[in-house]
């Protein structure tokens, strides 16, 4: 995963919930324009492996910068015929 997705998660307690922090950097790397529009975003899978956190977390993160419309879902199939989910920044 690329270092451009500098996302961290601190104390539930003082930040908040761990998909509002997660929502929040996104949103801030977004527009900053350190994610740019056409990038993807890593799947939840991968970033909740590497934060150490529920899948469900990051997808609804996800969810809710799709609702901002920061993000499209974009479904497909990958090489395999196995259905692939992207997130692409708008």
């Amino acid at each position: 995963m690329s270092d451009k997705f500098r996302i961290q998660i601190g104390d539930s307690k003082t930040e908040g919930p761990v998909y509002a922090q997660v929502r929040r950097q996104f949103e801030t790397l977004i527009r900053d324009g350190l994610i740019v529009a056409g990038e993807a975003l890593p799947s939840p899978g991968v970033l909740s492996q590497k934060l150490s956190v529920d899948k469900g977390e990051v997808q609804r993160a996800y969810y809710e910068l799709e609702m901002a419309s920061l993000v499209k879902k974009k479904t497909g199939r990958d090489f395999l015929g196995k259905e692939k989910t992207t997130y692409l920044v708008n």
